[in-house]
């Protein structure tokens, strides 16, 4: 009796089944590419776990634009982005995946210079499980989303001192339509050396004009001198801003700052916010003309969160 389709996990594919939301890679249609910066060289193939490449922009320069290639970078996989557009994704429709669960995932660091970060130049781009980690005092935006549909899951962002911050996390330009970040952490108050972050940001997420942005299910909490959203210089239009668990421990400054006329939803975010005086929607949020439903605030810790808003008649 033939095997084919018959086989099955964990002695059916080896080293080739991904589960939890990744193909069964062995049956992709489509190129896959694979990275590790321990056994990896430039000069395998990357076709295979066992002949990774280094890098990930060894394994940008095989893939195919628009043909939806994928790159998995393997559990332990370790490297640093040291200059602008230290990695920069110029191939349409590749998804960037990190396999691995907590430390175990990718890790991206970014040092040595301020304007270290990773470029979204094609559109389609998706970047799924990795950890980033701030190694400099006032990083700049690391990442630059700079084309539409970008997507980002599952990654998590950390300080690694007190004194590292990012100023911004994530830029858009206003080509940077229907992003998508989702269930990721942004953890700014404390360094992996367990010490309180001292150094500010200016914001966590900056909205340029980013029409239909799609941001959800975030964790982000550090000291943001303007706004852990932030909307500026170009409206964004029909944008979702849900679900999100947000810490501002910047006293009296806003957890979501929309630049005027700015329209689409606010709803179900929760949070802390510092204030010296009564929590209202104007010290926490400025929604330009987006509408918004069901977002609580909370500014003691032994105290619920506050509905924020005017309640509809």
């Amino acid at each position: 009796m033939s095997n084919v389709g018959r086989a099955s996990f964990p002695n059916g594919f080896v080293n080739q089944v991904l589960i939890r939301g990744v193909p069964i890679l062995n049956s992709y249609p489509n190129a896959v590419f694979w990275v590790h910066s321990g056994t990896g060289a430039s000069t395998n193939s990357g076709k295979t776990p066992s002949k990774p490449l280094a890098t990930i922009t060894q394994a940008l320069a095989k893939c195919t634009a628009s043909k939806g290639d994928i790159i998995m970078c393997m559990p332990g996989h370790a490297e640093s982005v040291i200059a602008a557009a230290g990695i920069a994704v110029s191939k349409i429709g590749v998804s960037i995946v990190g396999m691995g669960t907590g430390t175990l995932r990718p890790t991206i660091t970014f040092a040595t210079d301020t304007l270290a970060d990773i470029d979204i130049d094609a559109a389609n781009v998706s970047l799924i499980n990795f950890r980033f980690i701030g190694n400099i005092a006032s990083l700049d935006a690391p990442i630059d989303v700079n084309a539409a549909g970008f997507e980002m899951v599952n990654c998590d962002f950390y300080c690694t001192t007190a004194t590292t911050d990012f100023d911004i996390t994530v830029i858009t330009d206003a080509t940077a339509n229907d992003m998508i970040i989702s269930g990721c952490g942004f953890h700014y108050e404390y360094s992996l050396a367990d010490t309180a972050v001292s150094n500010t940001s200016v914001s966590c997420i900056d909205l340029v004009g980013a029409d239909r942005a799609v941001i959800v299910n975030n964790y982000i909490t550090g000291n943001f001198t303007t706004s852990a959203i932030n909307g500026i210089t170009t409206a964004s239009y029909d944008i979702l801003i849900s679900g999100n668990d947000i810490t501002n421990r910047q006293t009296d400054k806003l957890h979501i700052d929309l630049v005027a006329n700015c329209t689409g939803r606010v709803n179900y975010n929760t949070g802390t916010a510092t204030s010296t005086g009564a929590i209202t929607a104007s010290n926490i949020y400025d929604l330009a003309a987006c509408q918004s439903a069901e977002n609580y605030i909370s500014d003691a810790v032994t105290e619920t969160g506050k509905l924020i808003g005017t309640v509809s008649a």
